[in-house]
């Protein structure tokens, strides 16, 4: 599972969903209470820890992204 916080801004969901566009993973969306965060949760089986490792970094050139 991986669970990210980015500001409320179209393009950054956008980013963080194409991540996971790959049809095998659920992603879910939470806005925060004042609107201007998204939470965002993916559930996808992962095969190795390279390929977690890997999805992590894709996302860290993602503006205001946070990891968690």
């Amino acid at each position: 599972m991986f669970k990210f916080i980015v500001p409320a801004k179209n393009d950054a969901i956008a980013r963080v969903q194409n991540l996971f566009n790959t049809g095998q993973a659920e992603v879910t969306l939470r806005p925060s209470s004042t609107g201007k965060f998204v939470s965002i949760t993916a559930v996808e089986m992962m095969l190795s820890v390279e390929s977690v490792l890997n999805r992590y970094e894709e996302a860290e050139g993602i503006p205001g992204l946070i990891s968690l």
